[in-house]
């Protein structure tokens, strides 16, 4: 073992962070650089908070002398970050479970962390820590004398899940829940289909689970992998909603009560039961817990304001997310309003994108607002120049009994709707 990683490792339990705001007495603090900022320039700011160690790069050009902070100086901080999340999963008795797809990623390992950790000892990774510098601390803040580490995985280029299994983590049972209908800067759906894949990629993992969906793909034709649906009969797992049975492998379980209405938290409720199942949970205690399942923090969460039912759904932009939040409106007497952000990254086909969405839109809502630069060039629809304009029209137009779903990527901060509303 690398003798800096060790010395880390040897020091008496403590709080790890990458932001500097989060920074409390004994924290290691990692200072990496990023796009926007440095962590190297809040070195003065976390050891006034009582940081226990910093670890810096090697061609830092903050003085070090002044500091009252001890430091550590390595070539790279994300690869000793990394390497230190690997190094210290070593002696964890864990077996691992990791995430991917375009969406449903943090409500699925919530709803298999709530179903696993009645029978047995579960971590997961918090809130969205699932990128290279996020699933490492994570790691570090886990506790990992347990039986199962539920791990969310992401990706901002082509071979970082590679990277993320390799150099981090490799899931003993992996999961991909959805793959984008529009890809992006990655290009196709194809290559973003290869590029979750690669979870998929050492050997240690044995049990690989997909949205039955995904089998159309070329890049899911080349193994017998395990499937789930709640369309498919054929499927490994199927769900019949209509009738509340499970299936596994043909073998039929009956269900009281499903805990959601809407297809896509059901198809997240099923990707977890099926990955439970895989893990060793028994049917009936899955059953017993399936009641607590609640939709995740600001994927689509219910809160009624004044006899008006507002639906926040502003974590994951992409279009097929939207799609999805769209067609799954609950029923109303009053009108269904959608507030909609534009979505980034989509180049050339930008504006195909959001005509689709907008196409969409008004297959199942009476208004629709739009915000963000994308929707410009469409006709016949209300685009915003701010969230406070979009308040103040709601106002106007909202009455009892009206749906108001607020849907948008977390740049365009949609929940600031809610602070010009009141």
């Amino acid at each position: 073992m690398d003798k800096k990683i060790k010395k880390v490792l040897d020091l008496q339990k403590t709080d790890y962070q990458i932001d500097s705001r989060l920074v409390k007495k004994g924290t290691i603090f990692f200072a990496l650089k990023g796009e926007r900022t440095d962590g190297h320039l809040y070195l003065k700011e976390v050891a006034k908070k009582g940081a226990k160690l910093a670890i810096v790069n090697k061609n830092v050009k903050v003085d070090l002398q002044d500091l009252d902070l001890e430091t550590l100086i390595v070539e790279d901080v994300l690869e000793f970050l990394q390497a230190l999340a690997r190094e210290g999963l070593k002696k964890s008795p864990a077996k691992i479970i990791g995430i991917t797809g375009s969406s449903g990623k943090t409500t699925t390992k919530e709803f298999i962390y709530t179903l696993l950790k009645s029978e047995y000892r579960v971590s997961k990774t918090l809130k969205s820590y699932n990128s290279k510098a996020g699933l490492p601390i994570a790691i570090l803040n886990m506790d990992k004398n347990v039986d199962f580490l539920v791990l969310e995985m992401a990706m901002d280029e082509i071979g970082e899940i590679e990277k993320l299994v390799k150099k981090i983590a490799s899931p003993d049972i992996a999961l991909i829940t959805q793959i984008a209908t529009f890809a992006g800067d990655v290009g196709s759906q194809e290559v973003l289909a290869r590029a979750k894949k690669e979870i998929f990629i050492n050997e240690r993992t044995k049990i690989k689970l997909i949205n039955k969906r995904l089998k159309k793909l070329k890049s899911f034709q080349d193994e017998n992998y395990l499937t789930y649906s709640i369309e498919d009969k054929t499927a490994t797992f199927y769900l019949d909603v209509e009738n509340l049975d499970f299936y596994e492998n043909g073998k039929k379980y009956a269900i009281e009560k499903l805990p959601f209405k809407e297809s896509h938290l059901l198809e997240n409720t099923l990707a977890a039961i099926s990955i439970c199942r895989l893990a060793g949970e028994k049917f009936n205690n899955i059953l017993k817990k399936l009641q607590t399942l609640k939709a995740y923090d600001i994927r689509f969460e219910k809160v009624l304001i004044e006899d008006v039912l507002f639906i926040k759904d502003y974590y994951n932009g992409n279009p097929d997310a939207t799609f999805a939040a769209l067609k799954n409106l609950p029923k109303t007497k009053g009108k269904k309003i959608a507030v909609l952000g534009s979505h980034r990254s989509y180049g050339k086909l930008s504006s195909r994108v959001h005509e689709k969405i907008i196409n969409e839109a008004k297959k199942y809502v009476d208004e629709i607002l739009c915000i963000g630069e994308e929707f410009k060039n469409i006709k016949n629809i209300k685009n915003y120049s701010s969230l406070e304009d979009i308040a103040k029209n709601l106002k106007k137009i909202m009455k009892k009994d009206d749906v108001v779903l607020i849907k948008g990527s977390r740049f365009l901060k949609m929940e600031k709707i809610f602070e010009f509303l009141n």
